[in-house]
């Protein structure tokens, strides 16, 4: 072997010996030792240690085993350090970050805690310590240790949903934060990351138990993976159901006796306000009242990988009392943004105490601590279901519009503190025997048993009644008593309301053109024939299902060209467009997008007749740096699912890939669960794709047939099950 060859070699195989003991490995060995890993036939970890912190130590250790490359990568965006890894065009997103002083948030989360909560976090982050020493051959792209304050980073609002837009941020040099997006396209994103909970009364229940749906929708890739998991401790947890990656709580799930499921919400947890900095001689005072208030200013040094080597660029920051300054408008106006959990510690106790909770009073205390930016669903084996929109929400002055930046000058747009629990919007024991959030209105959550509007102010809910509301409504409202699989029937039903809706115009629209116009009929009357017969369901072998979505993105590229960026999610004027039961465009432009959307299949395929799921597939790829792209030529499974904007409860979000004529799945339905609470809680569930990330594991794709089918496999509880399903029994580091 050549010398340099050799000393190309020497820091690899340094890297690749384990490190010599320490006290604190010796701790972290210990610890191993209190806790046991069983692997079921999925690959799912039902961990069971003595100490809830053992159950933390458990998680993220078996996290890292499935995805180690992807919890490095999320805890290195937090820091803002991800321009480390891939260079200048990440020096947006770690701007983002410095903003928000992630890192001194998170530190300080930690440091003032609750001493239990320190526990839990040293714990999880020794798993993580754990796992990196008993596997000195896994790759470390930039983190060789992790603090006990990792665990809790998080990154702040973008004020997209406000109408702060991309272009405006990045005139500050900052990047996304992880927002779903603007105007009418972040509007379709966030229902694509949003979800659907439902929860049946025994009133309604064929075997006298409540049930309850746990339905995520997020995206497939990236930091928000759901992780499914089972978590028991001689300290009272017993919490099976998905943690996200690089979190050690369950987040949404059931215990013996209590199930949870969360929601995204319009119910206004964050407020954006526009500071003017006009003052005559000093660029650091900000408007406020009859006078004027010193803003904080500040500087961060942000490195970035180059062929040479790391470089460095100075950022300057601006924060207002109000928060961090993200954009500017007009020539003297400052935008900034407020977040009504500031402490990210608050928010994973709270997350810890629910999956702790063995009764409706405990659960509600938790909630009581309102800390989460989401909705809650709930049901018990004592018969009760619940539902909350919103937790940690502020109290305002209802006199001003809050879904647009503000005056921050107006000393009356300060907030109220919080508003307590029983003065959000919230049903409980509802007469219909049912409750529902489709990311919709709380106002129809319970049928005619729904809370009122009235009684509450607007920004306590902003949500529309969306289409997959609209669907769950009408099928809960239908149904007799329900059993798991009845409810199951209803969570995965691809009926699509939005073209139930609005297709019968369009095709009455299309047959008073084409009684004028023979070129029309000849080139559109087939088409018009196959979709008048369709049932609105999406199915793998639906062609009507092919063209209505070739009719959708069409229409869908008409109203992002028609709203800009600036418009809020939940604006008024665009609500019809994205929501609205009658058919928004005029009926000549209906038309000429079903005449536009079947050129484009005909130029794409060779022919409009196309099977949806010849396109419509499910494939999963490395998600990230390495930039791998979804491929034709690798295998992938037909879906039968359609984009959750149209109202398809089995919501399965796709994008075409440059080079590729398939479509393929990024965001949608992900973990799924039914859960019936007995005497005997009995549970069962899916992933998207499987428990592994790593390709050469039986379970990186091994779920992914159920899931393409709708169908669900069972989540084992109780120690007799798991350990008749067991395929891998150890402590961590064996």
């Amino acid at each position: 072997m050549k010398p340099f060859y050799l000393l190309a070699l020497l820091p690899w195989m340094a890297a690749a010996q384990p490190a010599p003991p320490t006290a604190e490995t010796a701790a972290w060995k210990k610890q191993a030792q209190a806790v046991t890993i069983i692997r079921d036939e999925w690959g799912v970890p039902h961990i069971y240690g003595k100490t809830d912190a053992d159950a933390a130590f458990g998680l993220l250790y078996a996290q890292a085993e499935d995805n180690y490359w992807q919890l490095e990568e999320s805890t290195v965006r937090k820091l803002g350090r991800l321009a480390e890894l891939y260079g200048e065009k990440e020096l947006g997103s770690d701007a983002a970050m410095a903003l928000h002083q992630t890192a001194a948030q998170a530190r300080q989360a930690y440091r003032q805690g609750p001493a239990k909560l320190r526990q839990l976090c040293e714990a999880a982050a020794a798993g993580l310590n754990y796992y990196l020493l008993t596997h000195p051959q896994v790759e470390r792209r930039l983190l060789t240790h992790y603090e006990p304050w990792h665990l809790l980073l998080f990154a702040g609002p973008d004020g997209a949903s406000h109408g702060i837009t991309l272009a405006e941020r990045r005139r500050l040099g900052l990047g996304g934060m992880g927002g779903a997006g603007e105007g009418a396209e972040g509007w379709e994103l966030q229902q694509a990351s949003g979800s659907n909970a439902m929860a049946i009364a025994p009133a309604k229940s064929a075997s006298g138990h409540s049930l309850l749906l746990i339905n995520p929708h997020v995206a497939f890739f990236g930091d928000n993976q759901r992780y499914e998991a089972h978590l028991v401790s001689e300290q009272g947890l017993n919490a099976s159901g998905f943690a996200m990656l690089g979190q050690f709580w369950i987040w949404s799930g059931f215990t013996a006796t209590t199930a949870w499921a969360h929601t995204n919400t319009a119910s206004d947890f964050d407020d954006v306000y526009l500071e003017t900095f006009d003052h005559p001689t000093d660029s650091t005072l900000y408007r406020y009242g009859p006078g004027y208030r010193a803003a904080t200013l500040w500087t961060d040094t942000l490195r970035y990988r180059t062929p040479a080597g790391l470089q460095s660029k100075v950022y300057r920051f601006r924060r207002t009392h109000h928060g961090p300054v993200l954009a500017r408008r007009g020539p003297n106006g400052w935008l900034a943004v407020r977040l009504a959990t500031q402490d990210f510690g608050g928010y994973a106790w709270q997350a810890w105490c629910m999956s702790k909770a063995p009764t409706r009073a405990r659960f509600e205390a938790a909630l009581r601590q309102r800390q989460l930016l989401t909705n809650t669903m709930y049901a018990d084996a004592r018969g009760n279901i619940a539902y909350w929109h919103g937790n940690a929400v502020p109290r305002r002055n209802p006199a001003f519009n809050w879904m647009i930046p503000v005056d921050g000058s107006n000393p009356q747009t300060e907030w109220q503190g919080l508003h307590k629990l029983d003065e959000l919007v919230y049903a409980v024991n509802p007469s219909s025997g049912w409750l529902q959030n489709c990311n919709s209105t709380p106002y129809q959550a319970a049928g005619a048993a729904s809370p009122s509007a009235a009684r509450y102010p607007a920004y306590l809910a902003y949500d529309p009644q969306t289409f997959r509301g609209v669907e769950a409504v009408q099928q809960l409202s239908a149904a007799g008593p329900l059993t798991p699989a009845g409810l199951w029937q209803i969570a995965r039903s691809t009926h699509l309301p939005m073209f139930a809706a609005w297709l019968p115009p369009v095709l009455a629209a299309y047959d008073r053109q084409a009684a004028q116009d023979p070129v029309l009929r000849a080139e559109l009357q087939a088409v018009a024939d196959t979709l008048r017969a369709w049932n609105h369901a999406a199915a793998v072998g639906s062609r009507a299902t092919t063209l209505a979505y070739a009719w959708g993105q069409q229409f869908s590229a008409l109203v992002n060209k028609q709203f800009p960026p600036s418009v809020p999610y939940y604006a008024p004027t665009i609500a019809p467009y994205l929501h609205g039961l009658q058919l928004p465009v005029p009926d000549s432009a209906a038309v000429a997008m079903l005449r536009a959307g079947t050129s484009d299949l005909t130029r794409r395929y060779g022919t409009p007749w196309v099977p949806w799921g010849e396109i419509n597939r499910l494939q999963r790829v490395h998600s990230s740096g390495t930039q791998e792209k979804f491929a034709d030529a690798r295998p992938s499974l037909p879906v039968g699912a359609f984009s959750s904007g149209a109202g398809s409860l089995f919501a399965f979000r796709t994008r075409p890939e440059n080079g590729q004529k398939r479509l393929y799945g990024f965001g949608g339905n992900t973990y799924v669960a039914i859960v019936e609470l007995g005497p005997r809680v009995k549970a069962q569930s899916v992933v998207n794709f499987g428990q592994s990330a790593d390709p050469a594991s039986p379970h990186y794709f091994d779920q992914a047939p159920l899931y393409a089918s709708s169908r669900l496999k069972d989540a084992w509880f109780y120690p007799e099950d798991v350990k008749a399903h067991a395929r891998h029994t150890y402590h961590p580091g064996e």
